[in-house]
């Protein structure tokens, strides 16, 4: 059933995180608006102290314009850096807290940030990022074992520089498919387009949003802190995703709304029923795409749900109200967009056909504004006047939209998208390595798992335990292939390209190694014996 979706989105000149900022604080400056473990801040207290920070970061000498890496952890102060920034007209350039080695040197490398925010257990590694080239210009945030930490910063005046909705306001980097990863330009219009909700009721003013993604990605900033912000709500941050803390942690913090990934649902599934399931205040879940089990999910957990389709280039032109969308839905085109299901030459393709989503605003600024410093892939991203997504999807007679597969090689697992090439380069810098690909498998924790086929070097092949411990030096660490297979040669096309179908096909080759089956995983504190 096609929803209606009532409401609209306020002028565009009012989206923009500053004046959501302020017209909150006007409202309801005591109304709580972020809170974590041991911290919360009002709104009133929240625009004030970005705007402190702000001008403590012009005092350091960011200025208008400037883009500035973030690497912190998940916490009341990453949303204030955050806010601090954009109060200071600067550009934030979240950062992946597991990026290491050539990602993180990318990422520094091709953003031109002029400084770094970032903890101190982080200050070394960004410290010698390309080069160290920003290591005279590294902000610390000193972290507090409970409650708010502290910036390294110089006294300032506080300063509010007001946002217009086509100014950028991040750099968020996706995963690259071909590539190194890019940096999508997302301005202020967008950025509230991506958040609000208004079109799917997720979040109203009485509500608590449970943010367990984390803050470097768009879902977690935008659609966990940024939606419970337009909507006059209150945010809480947890600092990790837990499944088998997550139902006390989300009575202890009082929230009633939650985003959820594919997999993060499936490891609450597989916990052991707990009399809170029912009982701890969790009354909404947004889920993307909706699971198989849905039903069996809601019943089990007593919660509706909402679902949608979001990327950090094309906001969320799909979206389903609560309760709504079917199992693997992505909802139907919101007010504000159009949609299409195209074959390889961009002609439509009739209901039910799979094809590729492709999708444009109808209005300006509410999409990425291109690749930063890649004008050509902008230009193939947005061939034909559409954006080319890279999905498979399907659409029923009703609009509704369903996901079917990723085009391109890029690997999904546990809510991280990673680029094969990446963790490929990483491979081949191993002596006993002449060459490596990197592709997704189906795994048991929904999404994917990293398969990795290595040919060894004439002289031997490396031990697959040692290569595990090599790439997880060098990859964050939910890049780290799970399986590690060996093979004379990998398949190539006519013109010389690792053909990487064959080899998601075949799957994980029978006498291939699985480091979980060996007691090993990686995790963000380092490799651990299971």
């Amino acid at each position: 059933m096609k929803p209606s979706f009532e409401g609209s989105l306020p002028p565009l000149e009012r989206r923009s995180v500053v004046r959501v900022l302020r017209e909150q604080a006007e409202k309801h400056p005591g109304r709580p608006a972020v809170a974590g473990p041991g911290a919360e801040l009002g709104y009133g207290a929240l625009l004030d102290e970005a705007a402190a920070l702000a001008g403590r970061l012009r005092a350091r000498g960011v200025r208008p314009g400037d883009r500035v890496l973030l690497m912190l952890d998940d916490h009341v102060d990453a949303v204030l850096a955050w806010l601090g920034l954009t109060c200071a007209g600067a550009v934030e350039v979240p950062v992946n807290t597991a990026f290491r080695g050539e990602f993180l040197d990318h990422v520094v490398r091709d953003s031109g940030a002029v400084a770094a925010i970032g903890e101190t257990h982080y200050l070394d590694r960004l410290a010698a990022a390309d080069g160290g080239r920003l290591r005279g210009d590294l902000i610390e945030h000193v972290p507090a074992e409970s409650g708010r930490g502290r910036f390294d910063l110089p006294e300032g005046e506080p300063v509010i520089e007001d946002a217009e909705p086509w100014d950028i306001a991040a750099v968020f980097y996706t995963s690259g498919t071909t590539g190194p990863s890019k940096g999508v330009l997302v301005p202020h219009a967008q950025a509230y387009g991506y958040a609000s909700p208004v079109y799917i009721g997720a979040v109203e003013p009485d509500d608590t949003s449970y943010v367990a993604m984390p803050l470097f990605h768009v879902g977690g900033q935008l659609w966990g802190v940024y939606n419970a912000l337009i909507a006059g709500a209150r945010a809480y941050i947890a600092p990790r995703f837990s499944a088998s803390g997550f139902w006390a942690d989300i009575a202890r913090s009082g929230s009633t709304f939650a985003v959820l990934t594919g997999a993060m649902a499936r490891f609450l599934e597989a916990q052991p029923p707990s009399g809170l399931e029912r009982s701890s205040g969790l009354r909404k879940v947004c889920l993307a795409p909706v699971p198989a089990d849905v039903d069996a999910f809601c019943a089990r957990f007593g919660v509706s749900y909402c679902a949608g389709y979001g990327s950090t280039e094309a906001a969320t032109p799909l979206a389903a109200p609560h309760g709504v969308s079917g199992a693997g839905g992505l909802g139907w085109v919101r007010p504000g967009f159009e949609a299409l299901v195209v074959d390889g030459h961009d002609r439509p393709v009739p209901d039910g056909r799979i094809g590729e989503l492709v999708v444009r605003p109808d209005e300006p600024w509410t999409m990425f504004q291109g690749y930063l410093g890649r004008p050509d892939a902008t230009a193939e991203a947005w061939r034909n006047s559409y954006f080319h997504t890279g999905d498979a999807v399907r659409r029923t007679p009703d609009g509704e939209f369903f996901l079917v597969d990723r085009i391109r090689d890029s690997i999904r697992r546990r809510g991280e998208n990673i680029s094969s090439l990446e963790v490929e380069s990483a491979a081949n810098t191993h002596p006993r390595v002449t060459e490596a690909a990197a592709v997704g498998v189906p795994s048991e924790h929904s999404e994917d798992e990293v398969l990795l086929l290595v040919v060894p070097h004439p002289e031997g092949a490396p031990d697959p335990a040692e290569l595990f411990r090599y790439l997880a030096d060098r990859l964050p660490y939910f890049a780290v292939p799970r399986f590690i297979a060996f093979t004379a040669e990998l398949p190539r096309s006519a013109s010389n390209k690792i053909m990487k179908g064959p080899l998601r096909a075949a799957g994980v080759p029978a006498d291939g190694w699985d480091a979980e089956r060996n007691g090993l995983r990686a995790t963000r504190d380092g490799i651990v014996r299971t």
